[in-house]
């Protein structure tokens, strides 16, 4: 049995092959067939054979689709605040004429409220899609670190696995409720203080709003620096008491069990090794897959938020000053959203990294 084999039947037995592949089917429903490149067979077989995993024209044709689809769905809503903010310029020009400022004062805000009653509809649907990603890379994290540390276990890496296991897994639960529950509605709460700013006279709550905004950052990134930091430290220490475990055992079963022992000593490292190819496998498909779960939303999210800022660029000349703000506001919070998703993602890959790393001896 050649290497390859040995490889292969060891990934059958410690690798839960339907949550993968339940996770793989998911991942390509919503990313329109990306994911279906990156399998984790696929991802095995392209290893084994030393051969590209990516296909580069595929990839980039099926990214343009999926922006231009998501543009398209979203150039609908910027139509029609830009159909609503005519009829505000329409009316005003009409008031003009026959001196009723009054009532076109009324039709205005009438008009300014359902522009942002379309606008609120439209970002909480976005709001709830960063969500549910948010549940969705958390949930393929609880599926792909217990296999990986036991995979990490297996290999003799006994104190790394024992430290990361729940420290890993409890990151993970903290990191998503705190984004979940603290960061993202402050995001929410913001573009709603930008909004309700756009009815009044003056801006009450302008500077308010922008404040939440970036403090839902800066609460990210401190986060994910603090969690980053304790995985990497933990990491190193456990790193060094596994090394020194494994080749002290290594050295004793060679030298210390007659005839067998260095034969005993090859077999345990050929051991290590397949497990550890199998280990990097699970590792870069977990990456992969977390990326391709959070391209979608992202992408959904930057596509809206263009077209709000162009939206806002067209409405400035026929529209109150402030109803334009608001509107970019809008696309400014949506791009905030889609950071705050994209670096939750980047921890999340960092926690697959640092475990990949720890059984590198």
């Amino acid at each position: 049995m050649d290497f390859d084999e040995i490889i292969k039947d060891q990934m059958k037995n410690v690798v839960d092959q339907d949550n993968l592949d339940s996770l793989s089917d998911y991942a390509s429903n919503l990313s329109g067939g990306i994911s279906e490149h990156f399998t984790i067979d696929k991802i095995l077989e392209a290893t084994l054979n030393g051969k590209s995993i990516f296909d580069s024209q595929e990839i980039i044709t099926s990214l343009k689709e999926l922006f231009l689809y998501e543009m398209k769905s979203a150039l609908i809503v910027g139509v029609e605040i830009l159909t609503i903010c005519i009829v505000i310029g329409l009316l005003k020009n009409l008031s003009g004429s026959f001196s009723k400022k009054g009532v076109s004062d009324i039709a205005s805000l009438t008009c300014s409220i359902v522009i942002i009653g379309l606008a609120m509809a439209n970002f909480n649907t976005i709001y709830q899609l960063t969500i549910d990603s948010m549940k969705t890379i958390a949930y393929t994290m609880d599926i792909l670190l217990p296999i990986l540390i036991a995979i990490l276990i297996s290999m003799g890496q006994v104190a790394s696995g024992t430290i990361m296991s729940p420290l890993l897994l409890t990151a993970v639960t903290i990191f998503q409720t705190i984004i979940k529950n603290i960061v993202l509605p402050a995001v929410f709460i913001s573009t709603v203080l930008s909004l309700i700013n756009c009815l009044t006279e003056k801006d009450y709550v302008n500077q308010l709003s922008k404040f939440v905004r970036q403090l839902a950052l800066f609460v990210t990134g401190i986060i994910m620096t603090l969690m980053s930091g304790i995985i990497a430290i933990q990491g190193l220490i456990a790193k060094t008491s596994d090394s020194l475990l494994i080749g002290t055992a290594k050295y004793s079963i060679d030298e210390f069990i007659p005839i067998v022992g260095g034969f005993t000593a090859d077999t345990i490292e050929l051991f290590i090794k397949c497990m550890g190819s199998i280990k990097n496998v699970v590792g870069l498909f977990g990456i992969i897959l977390i990326v391709i779960l959070i391209l979608t939303p992202i992408i959904k999210i930057l596509a809206i938020s263009v077209i709000y800022k162009v939206t806002a660029l067209l409405i400035e000349p026929i529209a109150s000053k402030k109803l334009s703000n608001g509107i970019g506001d809008i696309g400014t919070s949506l791009v905030t959203m889609g950071a705050i998703l994209f670096f939750a993602s980047l921890l999340f890959i960092i926690f697959i990294t640092s475990i990949i790393n720890l059984g590198v001896s």
